[in-house]
């Protein structure tokens, strides 16, 4: 029994350790090498479901000196929520380390990294909350981590920026993003179900 106890404990220990794992990438770190722009225009309203947006992206080559583009193995293309749609909701705070960082939850695509040409039509999901957002393009190495980025916005999150008429956000459903979206907590939560 003792023995079985200390497996137990052993194991929901790793499932934590997994959950937190972190690269620990900070955004203010990363290059902001590639040029992204959408086909909105700044305080357009999209219908979720039924809207679509063109996201285009390329390298600046106006860094190769300074900001190589070298590493880039793979980009992923993100919809983020701007400042005006994030105060009060924890489930979207941004922190500069982006393990922590909330900003950006939604995957538009992803791929192989080319320099240039870059171009990708995303009809936007039914499910995306009613929100202000732009959208991020983030380098990724072989490791899988950030090493540059670009936004379809200015630093400050303030212009090009649109609107997305979709779901209204539950807060109980924010609270268990919060505690249930990561695969570690989600194990141990299944195996102490098994359990009981």
């Amino acid at each position: 029994m003792e023995v079985h106890i200390a497996f137990v404990f052993l194991l929901l220990v790793s499932c934590f350790a997994t959950a937190s794992y972190a690269h620990n990438v900070s955004l203010s770190a990363l290059n902001q090498s590639l040029v992204v722009s959408t086909s909105t225009t700044a305080g357009q309203v999209l219908t979720a479901g039924v809207d679509q947006i063109t996201i285009t992206w390329a390298y600046n080559t106006n860094l190769t000196a300074t900001a190589p583009d070298t590493n880039y193995t793979t980009v992923e293309a993100k919809l983020c929520y701007a400042p005006v749609s994030q105060t009060g909701q924890d489930d979207r705070k941004t922190d500069d380390n982006l393990d922590l960082d909330k900003t950006c939850p939604f995957v538009i695509t992803d791929g192989p990294y080319q320099r240039s040409d870059n171009s990708f039509i995303w009809t936007i999901p039914k499910d995306t909350p009613n929100a202000t957002y732009f959208v991020r393009v983030y380098a990724l190495d072989a490791d899988d981590d950030q090493i540059g980025y670009g936004q379809s916005t200015n630093g400050l999150k303030t212009s090009n920026l649109f609107q997305i008429d979709g779901t209204v956000n539950d807060q109980k459903g924010s609270a268990w993003s919060l505690i249930g979206n990561s695969f570690g907590y989600r194990y141990a939560w299944l195996l102490m179900l098994f359990l009981a």
